[in-house]
């Protein structure tokens, strides 16, 4: 961070955390050397994370065992341990102090003028999973500890000057509700999940109603992407692990058997979650409202659930491949009459069992519109629904050569100073989009402007180790 410090953020969460455990809980947390590492062992574990956006991106993430979760739920909430009943109040509980802690971190980041905006807390829970840690900036760890139990916060962001742009807000609740009520939110999630696999991966997957019985849920991985600022909202894709392999050995050009890490598997579904993702932000930009995407996060294991706060009621859609089962959950905060709206056509008038449907269950996606299928022509493959990812802004990027130097050699610098950059002349440059790098090529000079002509495209593979 260059607008705020390391310390301005240890200081502001150590106090809000403390402060807000004293307070709402009469509970005296006591914080712990941050070298010491949070060991929860095979202890059921819950994680409420929050994700910054805007000229702070990034996660904040909240880790409690879930015992401890239960004791933190029942003193906040005045009762006993015995008469919290269901996860709903321990997920409510442990996403208002996710909030509290982010919220407070989000007011010391604008009074430093870095306009951001916070998503909806995701819980995730279980006994057996790992979350791949974004590998966006080093994280800072915060590690504290009541009578025998730990509290783990951990915070990894960093500064995106300019991109506020992406979250001004002049609409009412009433207009955004609205505006997210005049998108298909339905439809959009099944096109573009068919199309982003035909055209990524050539597999043709198909909406189905239900799960098969013969489908196994064993070891599996789920990459999640959250929307902040006019709409909030969720996005998680869930496959077994055998199939995470089969899409990155489609993605890579490559057979199954020769993927070397889960990395690679990781790498492929983040670009997949991102992709989809950035399409249902693209409807919603399209009737005017302003939002930001996440950084796609993932979650592999046996054991373990990945869910918003009740705030969102998320409709589930399922797809599959050959054998294969894709879940898909996906949905935005809104009201009853919202919901409703959403799932209608403009003066249709919806019947009540589907009002309810659209407001609180979840719905299966195979009674909506498939995208069509796409066509084989002789000069290759033209897809009807291409469209749909057509619309995503990508920054082009040309880096001519980096070069090494000492903060004295730095501070030395004029005008007319000469910096030697490592690349030599007439070797080729990189070309990166969205910071990863896709093509190489040499600078040309057409009509007193400069210019990259490409020489060489990077393999599949290549570009998805440079995501990391």
């Amino acid at each position: 961070m260059e607008k705020i410090t390391d310390d301005a953020i240890r200081k502001s969460i150590d106090s809000t955390i403390i402060e807000t455990f004293d307070a709402m809980m009469s509970m005296q947390l006591e914080p712990i050397s941050g070298d010491t590492a949070a060991e929860f062992g095979d202890r059921k574990t819950m994680v409420g994370a929050i994700h910054f956006g805007g000229e702070v991106v990034g996660v904040m993430s909240f880790t409690f065992s879930a015992d401890f979760a239960r004791t933190v739920t029942a003193a906040m909430l005045g009762m006993e341990v015995d008469e919290i009943e269901g996860n709903e109040e321990i997920n409510d509980v442990i996403g208002e102090l996710s909030n509290i802690v982010a919220g407070n971190l989000k007011s010391e980041f604008l009074d430093q003028g870095l306009t951001c905006v916070i998503s909806t807390p995701s819980i995730t829970s279980g006994s057996d999973f790992k979350i791949d840690p974004i590998d966006i900036a080093p994280p800072i760890s915060f590690v504290y500890k009541h009578d025998e139990e730990i509290v783990h916060v951990e915070l990894c962001v960093k500064e995106e000057i300019g991109a506020k742009d992406d979250i001004k807000s002049d609409l009412s609740s009433e207009a955004i509700m609205e505006r997210i009520a005049g998108v298909d939110i339905k439809a959009a999630i099944v096109n573009s999940v068919i199309d982003v696999f035909y055209t990524m991966l050539d597999m043709e997957v198909e909406a189905i109603q239900e799960v098969p019985s013969s489908f196994t849920e064993e070891i599996r991985t789920v990459g999640s992407v959250t929307f902040a600022g006019e709409v909030d909202g969720m996005f998680n894709i869930q496959v077994n692990d055998d199939f995470g392999k089969a899409m990155t050995a489609a993605m890579l050009g490559m057979e199954p058997e020769e993927i070397e890490s889960e990395e690679e598997v990781y790498d492929v579904i983040r670009e997949v979650s991102n992709i989809i993702g950035g399409n249902l932000k693209s409807k919603f930009v399209d009737v005017g409202l302003s939002c930001v995407l996440s950084t796609p996060a993932i979650t592999n294991g046996r054991d373990f659930r990945v869910t918003p706060t009740n705030v969102i009621k998320p409709a589930q859609f399922l797809f599959s491949y050959k054998d294969s089962v894709i879940i898909v959950e996906a949905g935005v905060k809104q009201d009853k009459s919202a919901a409703a709206l959403a799932e209608k056509a403009p003066d249709e008038q919806a019947p009540a069992e589907e009002e309810k449907e659209a407001t609180a269950e979840p719905v299966s996606a195979a009674g909506a519109p498939q995208a069509p299928p796409a066509t084989r022509t002789d000069e290759g493959v033209s897809f009807n629904n291409l469209d749909l990812v057509m619309d995503i802004p990508l920054q082009v990027t040309v880096e001519l050569g980096r070069s090494r130097r000492r903060i004295n050699d730095v501070l030395r610098m004029g005008p007319g100073s000469v910096v030697e950059l490592e690349q030599m002349e007439g070797e080729p440059v990189d070309i990166l989009i969205n910071e990863t790098l896709i093509a190489k090529g040499f600078v040309v000079v057409e009509k007193e402007k400069y210019g990259i002509r490409i020489s060489e495209i990077v393999s599949r593979k290549e570009r998805m180790k440079s995501i990391r």
